[in-house]
This record gives C-alpha cells, structure tokens and sequence, in this order.
C-alpha cells in the first residue's frame, strides 16, 4: 500500500487530479452505446458513464479549521482496531482502481481539492462467519444530511420482495415446467458507479496510520458504501436491466443470448 501511495502522491504532482484520478480508475462497465438505450433513463446512465455521479451539497465548504479538527479526531476505534484487515482491503480496492489513498499534507496544498473537501471517518463492521465489512460514516459528521438528493428515488424497489416473487411463480405458464429462480449478486456492485472527479473530495474518508505516521484520506473514485445516494444511483442501473429484460420477455422473447 505504501508503495502506491508514494506512486499517487508522486503522479499528483507530475500531472494534476484529474488526471491522476483518470489514470487509476478503471474503465466504466457502461456501454458506450448507452445513450441509446430505449428507455427514460438512459440520459442519466450516460451521464453516470461519461461524468459520474455528482455530489452535492447545501451547506458552505468547511473551514481549514473544521478540517483539522476532522483529522485529528481520526477515524472510528472499529477501523483502527481492524488496521490490517483494513490495509489489506485498500491496497485490493487500490489495485481495482476503486479507492485512491493520498497524505493529507498533500492535498492540502491544491486549493482547488481543499475547497470542496469534507472529511469523514472510516468504520469496520465485524460479521458474524464472514468478513468484516468497510463503511464509511457519512452521517458522523453530517455529510448525508447536507447531500442534496439528485439520484433516483423511485429507482430503489425495496419491499414486498417475497409477495412479487410468489406471484410470478403462480403467474408463471405452467406448460414450461416448474418455475425457477436465480439470485445474481454482482461483485462489489455500488463499485461500478463513477464519482464525478469535481466532487470526490467531497466524500473524503480519514484512516488510521496505515503507512508511518502520516494521516491519510481515502478518496473513493466510485460509489463509496455509506453515501446516502449510492443506492438509488445503483438501483437506477440494476433496476433498468430488469425493466429491459421484462419487456422483452412480455414482448414473446423466446431465446434469451
């Protein structure tokens, strides 16, 4: 992990943010078609593909002083308690291009990164048989509350999972047989959403000593676990697959690629 961070903090310098962010993100799972897509939101998946999810906030930048302050608070006791697993866990989410890790001290000196920067502290859940998980605390300081909600509300169809499924069954043609289920999860999947390079530090995460002594913030270069709007954001995609694929099954779509 350190050496990617000497590497981020060295091509910081050289070229810039933006590029640096573009230069470690990996590219998007959206097809470049995508625009085209027959369906209302389309317009909004494009923008996720080309700009990525914007963050925006209602309330004034923070002050050099709440940043400070921020940073000598430091992260939750989970995430300092959970520091091995933790540097293990970013230098994987570092290597996918999925997290950037930079010395503060560093950033600092862009005015244009200190300006919009908020800073939040880093958690570790335990569960139970599995491994911990990572989350970011974005309400500790009050970063979900002052999002302001762009993303997709109605994109989110949570409940009544179990009374839609036992109705397909029943409503299912039984001169195909008996009806049957898959559960797709997709790997790391709020993951495959950008952030927009304008607005990730925004979404600044503080660590604890992962590489010396120097404090750290993590930069999520994608959707981060924690940030009120990454669901709906995610949902809007997944949700849309669904929509496509149901209306071509109602449409006498036999075979299926």
């Amino acid at each position: 992990l350190g050496t990617y961070i000497q590497r981020s903090s060295n091509r910081l310098s050289e070229v810039g943010f933006s590029q640096l962010v573009s230069g470690r993100r990996q590219l998007s799972d959206f097809a470049p078609s995508l625009q085209t897509l027959p369906h209302k939101v389309a317009r909004l998946l494009s923008h996720l593909r080309k700009r990525g999810a914007n963050v925006t906030l209602s309330t004034p930048p923070a002050t050099i002083e709440e940043l400070e302050d921020k940073m000598k608070r430091g992260p939750h006791n989970s995430a300092v308690e959970y520091a091995d697993f933790l540097r293990e866990e970013l230098l994987d989410f570092v290597q996918k291009g999925f997290w950037m890790v930079l010395p503060y001290r560093l950033l600092k000196q862009h005015k244009e990164l200190i300006r919009n920067m908020r800073i939040s502290p880093m958690g570790v859940v335990p569960q139970r048989a599995r491994r911990p998980r990572v989350i970011v605390d974005y309400s500790f300081f009050g970063v979900n509350d002052e999002t302001i909600k762009l993303a997709p509300r109605d994109a989110m169809m949570f409940g009544k999972a179990l009374e839609r499924i036992l109705q397909a069954i029943v409503d299912a043609n039984p001169k195909y047989g008996p009806a049957q289920l898959i559960k797709v999860d997709i790997a790391d999947g709020f993951y495959r959403i950008s952030v927009n390079v304008n607005d990730i530090t925004k979404l600044a995460v503080s660590l604890p000593p992962l590489y010396g002594d120097e404090p750290l913030l993590a930069l999520p270069l994608v959707l981060p676990m924690g940030w009120t709007e990454s669901p709906p954001y995610f949902c809007a995609a997944t949700e849309t697959v669904a929509d496509i694929t149901n209306r071509r099954l109602a449409n006498h779509w036999k075979a299926p690629p």
